[in-house]
């Protein structure tokens, strides 16, 4: 356990200096495209890269993230991570939460009822899910909203900003759901399917159990684990999603912020920035792979 520990902490420090060391790069690279005499030279590029990496753990281990440049003058990067850190987190759980027990329920319901018309509808519609581009729902959802408020002339969503209420938050958390909830609703499906066709839950049955004692204490105890698996590539999915929603819903989280720094030219802020999501993806990677150790026995065994 100690060793699994060791090189998965290993792999995330390692992981973030790339992360960091690419992220400047590719500032350094926007810079040099910007100026016509520079062109590409990817040498200065590198260590110009290689220096703001030094510079930037240096400082890192000091507590001292340093100052930003935005449009409103220059700013702590610890106090715009902290702000635009939270807005994307809370936007995610929540997004993530709900698209968890809705899939859950759908994929739980689509395999016990062994219906095969309602079993094809939900695998068609998750795979509609999975595919449909979330630029693409987020703005047939805006286009909706706008249409509506000119229809009858009221607003019955916001289209954009920033508040923690229904009308502000519905939008941006319907898109970030939608692939999640398909994914894990086809994954649930599949997964319980199969286990229920499995020799021993019809060895259960014969035994005369009722029907809760065989789905809880057998068939969902196999399903935690790919479960908690289509949970943390959802979790990517709508990490992944994040910058474009913010974007078109105007959400100040970290995809905007990141977008706006890029286009700004602000190396040290996009660094910052793309070090959190990458700490982000790899603690959730950590955190479930660590979990499986405890679900299950045979895990505690592997090399």
């Amino acid at each position: 356990m100690l060793r699994f520990i060791a090189r998965r902490l290993l792999a995330i420090a390692l992981v973030s200096l790339a992360i960091v060391f690419f992220s400047f790069l590719g500032m350094a690279l926007i810079a040099n495209s910007d100026d016509s005499e520079q062109g590409y030279n990817a040498i200065p590029a590198l260590q110009t890269a290689a220096q703001q990496t030094l510079d930037f753990f240096t400082n890192l281990a000091q507590g001292d993230l340093g100052e930003a440049e935005i449009i409103s003058g220059p700013e702590p990067v610890g106090d715009l991570l902290w702000f635009s850190y939270k807005n994307s987190l809370g936007l995610l759980l929540m997004a993530l939460a709900g698209a968890t027990l809705a899939g859950l329920l759908l994929g739980t319901l689509a395999a016990l009822t062994r219906r095969r018309r309602r079993e094809y509808t939900v695998l068609m519609l998750t795979i509609v899910g999975v595919s449909a581009p979330s630029f693409l729902l987020a703005i047939l959802l805006q286009q909706a909203g706008i249409k509506y408020t000119q229809t009858f002339g009221r607003q019955l969503v916001s289209m954009g900003g920033y508040e923690w209420d229904f009308k502000h938050l519905v939008m941006p958390l319907l898109v970030l759901a939608a692939r999640p909830l398909a994914y894990i609703t086809r994954a649930t499906y599949i997964t319980l399917d199969r286990i229920m066709a499995e020799d021993y839950i019809r060895t259960a049955f014969s035994k005369g159990l009722p029907s809760w004692q065989v789905f809880l204490p057998h068939a969902f105890r196999n399903l935690a684990i790919p479960f908690l698996t289509a949970v943390g590539v959802s979790f990517r999915f709508a990490l992944s999603a994040l910058p474009l929603v913010e974007f078109i819903f105007a959400w100040p989280g970290l995809g905007l912020r990141i977008l706006e720094a890029i286009n700004n030219r602000v190396p040290l802020l996009v660094a910052v920035i793309a070090l959190a999501i990458g700490l982000t993806i790899q603690l959730t990677g950590f955190l479930l792979d660590f979990s499986y150790q405890f679900i299950d026995p045979r895990l505690r065994q592997a090399p």
